[in-house]
């Protein structure tokens, strides 16, 4: 039985948002795959119905939330996570996954104005933060424009083993955002951060 510490049902324009239920994790098998595979690990994985709901419980436990991306037709293209809250500072940190076949529609971007909007009006937290690759320049420009702030680059650890960004050459022009370190390759992210006095 999952406990909700944070309940969310917001409908925006096109999409609506609402805390995953079990049988939605199902629903996630059916997504396609990334063609670029420099995206791969965006890919959700191949798992049984028993492994998928360990996931939804693992992922919504210590306060931490899934929630469901879906159209008005009620077909689940995604879901944002919310994690490492603190209700004392009133802060978060949110991640995003979309269907590979739904990117470039615009849901993306309207599911995070409206989660957002329930984030700083409704819940009335302060601060919120994200992390993204420095290669996924189109997810760090809509990042940008709904207000986040670029607050420093660190270094994280790249597992992705479909492609080697040191020596394929569709990667040329990224590959000044890896480095490796005694065989571990690492990718360099930025973390951004969105507050109430950025939004005002």
């Amino acid at each position: 039985m999952i406990k909700l510490k944070y309940y969310i049902d917001e409908i925006g324009e096109h999409i609506k948002l609402h805390n995953m239920r079990s049988y939605e994790t199902k629903l996630t098998q059916g997504w396609g795959k990334h063609k670029d595979r420099l995206y791969a690990d965006y890919d959700f994985p191949s798992l049984s119905m028993a492994e998928l709901v360990e996931w939804l419980e693992l992922k919504t436990s210590k306060g931490r939330a899934i929630i469901s991306i879906s159209t008005m037709n009620d077909r689940i293209i995604g879901y944002i996570s919310l994690r490492n809250t603190n209700r004392f500072f009133k802060r978060g940190e949110l991640g995003i996954v979309l269907n590979p076949d739904e990117i470039n529609k615009g849901y993306g971007t309207e599911a995070l104005k409206t989660f957002i909007n329930w984030y700083f009006k409704k819940l009335k937290y302060k601060k919120l933060f994200l992390s993204v690759a420095m290669y996924n320049d189109r997810a760090y420009r809509v990042y940008r424009k709904l207000g986040f702030k670029s607050k420093y680059t660190f270094w994280e650890r790249f597992d992705n083993e479909e492609i080697n960004p040191f020596l394929d050459e569709e990667y040329e022009d990224i590959k000044r955002y890896f480095k490796k370190v005694k065989d571990i390759t690492y990718v360099k992210c930025m973390k951004m951060e969105l507050s109430t006095l950025s939004t005002r």
